[in-house]
C-alpha cells in the first residue's frame, strides 16, 4: 500500500494555556518568597532596633568597622560614589532598552517595578520605623534599611530580571559582587549598621519576588521544548553554598562576641577584639544575605538546555 505523504508538514498545536490554578500554583513560592522577606525586615527591625541587646550588638559591629578603615575606605569609596538619583534613571533606561529588544515589555515594567518600589520602600521605612533612645546606641535616629545598598541591590536585581536566561548565572554573580561591596562600604564608612544593609537586600527581594509573582498570573503557554529545570551545580548552588559558609562563621564568631559583651550600658573600646569579631560576623552575615536573596530569584525560573 503506497502512502501518501503530505506536501507540507503539519503545523505544530500551541500548548494550552495554564489553567487558574496552576498559575496560582505557580505564584506560591514567590510570594511566599515575599512574604518571608517582609517579615524577615520587621524581625531586623524589632531585634536589633528596638531591643536593647540588639542595639548594642548592632553598634559594636559598627563600631569594629575602625579596624583597618584606613586601608579599605579609599579602596572602596568610590563604590559609593556611584550611587545617585542620575545612576537609578540610567539603571531604568537601560532596563527597558534590554527588555525592548528582547521584545519583552512586560520585563520592562517588572523591572522598573523592581527598581521604583524597592527604593520607595526602604525611604518610607526610614520614616516610618522609629529607634528608641534606649541608652545604647551611638547615634539617634532610624538607618534601617540601608538606602545605598537597596539602589546598588535593586540595579543588581533589575539586571538579572531582563538578562537572557543563559547569562542569568553571569549577571546573578556579577550583581552579588556588587551589591555586597556597596553595603560593606557602607559598612567600612560608618554608614550604617550591619542590619541596615541585610534590611535593605531583603526589601529588593521582596519587590523582585512581588514581580515574579504578577509573571505567573496571566495565562501563558507551558514552555516549550528544550527546557528543564535547573542543573544540578550552576550559580544558584554557589552561592547557596558561600552563603551556608559565610552564615556559619557568622554564627561562630556571633557566639563569641555575645559570651564577651559586657552588660548593656556600658562602654566598649571602638579597637577591641569583640568589637572587630562583631564587625567581621557582620559582614559574612552581609555577605550571605546577598548570596541567599540572589539564589533565591535565580530559582524563580527555568533553564534552558544548552
Amino acid at each position: 500500500m503506497t502512502t501518501m505523504t503530505p506536501a507540507h508538514p503539519p503545523r505544530a498545536v500551541p500548548p494550552a494555556p495554564r489553567p487558574g490554578r496552576a498559575r496560582l500554583r505557580g505564584a506560591a513560592a514567590p510570594l511566599l518568597g515575599a512574604a518571608v522577606s517582609a517579615a524577615a525586615v520587621i524581625a531586623l527591625w524589632r531585634i536589633f532596633v528596638t531591643t536593647a541587646r540588639g542595639q548594642q550588638l548592632d553598634d559594636v559591629a559598627a563600631l569594629g568597622a575602625a579596624f583597618g578603615r584606613d586601608t579599605l575606605e579609599p579602596l572602596l569609596t568610590p563604590v559609593l560614589t556611584i550611587v545617585s538619583v542620575p545612576f537609578v534613571a540610567l539603571a531604568v533606561l537601560a532596563a527597558a532598552t534590554g527588555a525592548v529588544l528582547q521584545r519583552r515589555p512586560a520585563i520592562a515594567v517588572g523591572a522598573a517595578a523592581v527598581l521604583g518600589g524597592s527604593n520607595l520602600t526602604t525611604q518610607v521605612l526610614k520614616e516610618l520605623l522609629e529607634r528608641p533612645d534606649l541608652g545604647v546606641t551611638y547615634a539617634l535616629g532610624n538607618s534601617l534599611p540601608s538606602g545605598h545598598t537597596t539602589v546598588a541591590a535593586s540595579v543588581a536585581a533589575a539586571a538579572l530580571l531582563i538578562a537572557p536566561r543563559r547569562w542569568r548565572g553571569p549577571v546573578a554573580v556579577a550583581g552579588v559582587g556588587y551589591a555586597a561591596l556597596t553595603g560593606l562600604a557602607t559598612l567600612v564608612g560608618g554608614w550604617h549598621r550591619p542590619s541596615d544593609v541585610v534590611a535593605a537586600y531583603l526589601v529588593v527581594a521582596l519587590w523582585y519576588f512581588l514581580v515574579e509573582a504578577a509573571r505567573q498570573l496571566p495565562a501563558r503557554a507551558a514552555l516549550p521544548r528544550g527546557y528543564r529545570p535547573a542543573p544540578r551545580v550552576n550559580a544558584a548552588t554557589v552561592l547557596l553554598a558561600l552563603a551556608a559558609a559565610a552564615t556559619v562563621l557568622a554564627l561562630v564568631l556571633g557566639a563569641w562576641v555575645a559570651s564577651t559583651l559586657p552588660p548593656v550600658g556600658t562602654e566598649v573600646a571602638s579597637t577591641s577584639p569583640t568589637t572587630t569579631a562583631a564587625y567581621a560576623a557582620g559582614s559574612l552575615v552581609v555577605i550571605s544575605t546577598a548570596c541567599l536573596t540572589t539564589a533565591g530569584m535565580l530559582v524563580m525560573r527555568p533553564y534552558r538546555r544548552d
